[in-house]
């Protein structure tokens, strides 16, 4: 159920950033018409693949935290704690897939020194963009647990990418059923998710941390052993 609902937020997302770059072309058509095919492969069409990548990223962002917060509104609250930083393995797919939107032509056999400042600028601002937006992303990212289950929360602007490690604390609902186990550490509790669906790392010491374990242990999850 945690995975079919972040699978339909990327489905509808994907098909609706399809519609948004098709009306952008539908719109700036006769624009286009005016320009030379050199500066549409190397200015019009990055820029406007980088613009449908950033609509991409915050239409699903928004999608999910509408959903999270309407099922928020249903939950008894227990506890609300601030999510852990964004881990740099986590931020760099949006860099990647800029720097490949913006430096394919290089592995298209075209010589480097093809590559202008009209390729240049774009790209460092929307690095700036994404960095920008990431940091804001970090800010509003609350794991909050309820009597029912886990909500993670916020605007989280990154990417899921089914390669390697999964992301931690990844926004959606995680009823206490699907967590594996939890391992208690000096400043810190790792919550494991079934399936290898990643983890979620909540910082919280003190009484806070005893009130989580023991929400946990009312819901019979068990230390997981090193």
């Amino acid at each position: 159920m945690v995975g079919m609902k972040k699978s339909i937020a990327l489905f509808i997302s994907f098909i609706i950033t399809i519609v948004f770059i098709s009306s952008i072309s539908i719109l700036f058509n006769p624009i286009f018409n005016k320009l030379s095919e050199n500066q549409i492969k190397n200015i019009v069409l990055p820029i406007t693949l980088s613009s449908g990548l950033m609509f991409f990223i915050l239409f699903q962002a928004t999608l999910k935290l509408k959903w999270n917060k309407k099922l928020l509104k249903q939950s008894e609250i227990l506890v609300k704690l601030r999510g852990d930083n964004f881990t740099n393995l986590e931020k760099s797919w949006l860099y990647i897939f800029l720097a490949l939107i913006y430096f394919s032509p290089i592995l298209s056999n075209i010589p480097i020194k093809s590559i202008s400042t009209n390729t240049i600028f774009p790209f460092i601002a929307f690095c700036i963009i994404i960095s920008l937006l990431l940091k804001f992303s970090e800010k509003t990212i609350n794991i909050i647990f309820t009597k029912k289950g886990i909500i993670i929360t916020g605007l989280d602007l990154r990417v899921n990418i089914p390669l390697g490690q999964a992301l931690r604390n990844a926004t959606g609902y995680y009823p206490y059923s699907v967590i594996t186990g939890f391992l208690p550490l000096e400043n810190s509790i790792e919550l494991f998710l079934q399936y290898e669906q990643g983890k979620i790392i909540v910082k919280a010491e003190g009484e806070v941390k005893n009130q989580i374990l023991g929400i946990l242990k009312a819901n019979k999850i068990e230390i997981r052993k090193f």
